[in-house]
């Protein structure tokens, strides 16, 4: 089970390094954020959930100047980070909060937009009914968030190892469609894309992980120290592609709406779309 409490002191602690460490997640953000440009619709309130830095708040807040932008975030040093890139002509709140419980009227928002953020959810499904809740009827949730074959090559390096986990576990595509399907969401669009980063030596790949709030938090982490063995023979097995040591991502992204029941006019009977009808669980 991943604990809220260590993520937010993780982040906390890295609030500072992250912008100059984070560009592969800065990469991700902005591949996600040119996805707007498909949305048939003008958001006029938008939650950037999980804003960090507030790049993609700011973004935002030029893209769509009349729309109110809130940016949240676990981590109120991130939030100060966040503060910092506001002007006396260009403002949004910001809030601290924890996703799962979010402090906002039911119905509040056209558009919810997260980068990087869904995959430290221990329960994926509360939060997306948790989003649900608080986002308008034709409203769109637009995410992206990580696969289960990243870092895929610090796993592969550390096989000899079966009795940890090394690197947190992170859902499948198909999984999530099928938990906005089951959250009530309709008419999902999951897709995935692989990116990597390099790093000339394992040294500056783990310091990049530390910078960006990356840990592993999976229930069967190593206690303790791994011991100078197993480190050694752990950097012998890492790939290295033309002398510099890759880290893989699959980015997944993920788009669904919020549909309204379609009442009839001429009776008092209400349709619902068909994807949005879930099966009899037995």
């Amino acid at each position: 089970m991943i604990k809220l409490p260590e993520i937010k002191k993780t982040f906390a602690q890295h609030a500072y390094q992250y912008e100059q460490s984070a560009k592969i997640q800065h990469e991700i953000g902005q591949r996600l954020f040119k996805r707007l440009a498909y949305l048939s619709m003008t958001p006029t309130t938008i939650l950037d959930l999980g804003c960090g830095t507030g790049v993609l708040s700011a973004q935002l807040k030029q893209h769509y100047p009349k729309a109110l932008i809130i940016g949240l975030d676990l981590a109120f040093e991130m939030l100060q980070c966040s503060q910092k890139k506001q002007h006396f002509w260009r403002k949004w709140p910001l809030v601290q909060a924890d996703m799962h419980g979010l402090p906002f009227a039911d119905n509040t928002f056209d558009l919810i937009i997260s980068n990087q953020v869904i995959h430290w959810s221990p329960t994926l499904l509360v939060l997306f009914k948790e989003l649900y809740r608080i986002m308008r009827a034709e409203s769109c949730l637009m995410f992206s968030t990580l696969g289960p074959d990243t870092f895929q090559e610090i796993n592969q390096a550390w096989q000899h190892d079966t009795l940890c986990r090394h690197t947190n576990e992170f859902h499948d595509m198909h999984d999530i469609g099928d938990i906005l399907l089951t959250a009530h969401f309709a008419d999902p669009v999951v897709d995935m894309e692989r990116l990597k980063a390099r790093y000339s030596s394992l040294h500056d790949l783990f310091q990049g992980l530390k910078a960006q709030g990356v840990k592993n938090i999976h229930p069967r982490r190593h206690p303790g120290l791994t011991g100078k063995k197993n480190w050694q023979r752990f950097i012998t097995n890492y790939p290295q592609e033309q002398g510099k040591f890759s880290l893989s991502y699959e980015v997944v992204y993920g788009q669904a709406w919020k549909v309204a029941p379609i009442k009839s006019a001429s009776a008092q009977e209400t349709y619902i779309p068909v994807n949005s009808i879930q099966k009899l669980k037995r």
